[in-house]
């Protein structure tokens, strides 16, 4: 067992009860196993008086968000790198046929990406309010 106790704002850990009380401490102010101490990588902190084992379920969701939306952003910057080169881009300010097709082909595949996007970053930004 994982003896956590609240001191100063700070968090104390203890892996065992008499060192606990040999610090002075009569009783933890959360208690949990090793094994989900460990597998929260010993990430313990005070969020509004409580003691927090691991990442909260905001933050569990800004991070799959997060991730989700950098898959997004390769896809799109894979794009990028195919369709607007220097010639399409230098073509597409002279109005040249062939670099005009090929911006239209970039929207045309990005235009989901976008979409799908864009509701994900607007649950971020509503989270990181």
């Amino acid at each position: 067992m994982v003896y956590l106790v609240k001191e100063n704002g700070e968090i104390r850990v203890f892996y065992s009860e008499n060192d606990m009380k040999e610090a002075g401490f009569k009783k933890p102010d959360l208690t949990v196993s090793e094994e989900e101490f460990n597998s929260n990588g010993c990430y313990a902190r005070v969020i509004e008086g409580e003691i927090i084992v691991g990442k909260t379920q905001t933050e569990r969701q800004i991070e799959e968000l997060t991730g989700q939306i950098a898959k997004i952003d390769d896809q799109l910057d894979a794009l990028d790198r195919k369709y607007l080169t220097p010639r399409i881009l230098s073509g597409i300010g002279t109005g040249d046929a062939y670099a005009l097709q090929q911006r239209q082909a970039h929207e045309t595949a990005a235009a989901p990406l976008r979409t799908a996007r864009q509701p994900l970053q607007n649950s971020l930004d509503q989270l990181e309010e």
